[in-house]
């Protein structure tokens, strides 16, 4: 058996969808170190590997390094490093606490949460991945704090976007049934 599999058979990763949004432009947020938000999601998680997935409208995702993604309809942006982030639309704000100011959406299950300015609006569903810590020092050593990958284009990924809106109750691409 090749490293490479024996690690993958070795490493379980679990996981759960945590946060349902609707935001108007212009809008940013603070998006603390997986740790930070641990307790709210999984109090005895390993190491949190946070993403979100936007299904409607456009974003941007910064790391605090200066790296920035334009994100599209589509994209999932990951932090397997667990880094903080902004995400945000529209011209710079003075960035919003997310734990602060979406506690008590984590605590109400998938329930549509919005916010913002009023103008073009940006959807998307944050979830997470939980593995063992020092399993993922191995396992994501070679990762970069940030991947972006766009999956509405393969046949997977409409199989992955599919399943994340049926997880909201948003079957049919709206979101009538998640608020």
């Amino acid at each position: 058996m090749d490293v490479l599999s024996e690690v993958l058979r070795v490493v379980k990763l679990e996981g759960a969808v945590f946060f349902n949004g609707e935001f108007s432009a212009p809008w940013c947020l603070s998006e603390p170190r997986s740790t930070a938000i641990a307790s709210y999601l999984s109090p005895e998680a390993g190491h949190l590997i946070l993403y979100h997935f936007l299904t409607e409208g456009r974003a941007y995702v910064k790391l605090p390094d200066g790296g920035r993604e334009e994100l599209i309809a589509g994209d999932v942006v990951v932090f397997p490093h667990g880094d903080a982030h902004l995400l945000g639309n529209g011209a710079p704000q003075r960035p919003v606490d997310a734990v602060q100011r979406f506690a008590k959406n984590l605590t109400e299950g998938l329930k549509l949460a919005s916010f913002g300015g009023g103008g073009e609006i940006t959807r998307f569903i944050c979830g997470y991945m939980i593995c063992e810590p020092r399993l993922s020092e191995v396992f994501l050593a070679g990762l970069p704090k940030m991947l972006k990958v766009h999956v509405s284009d393969e046949p997977s990924g409409k199989w992955l976007e599919n399943s994340i809106r049926f997880s909201v109750g948003d079957g049919n691409g709206s979101n009538a049934a998640a608020g």
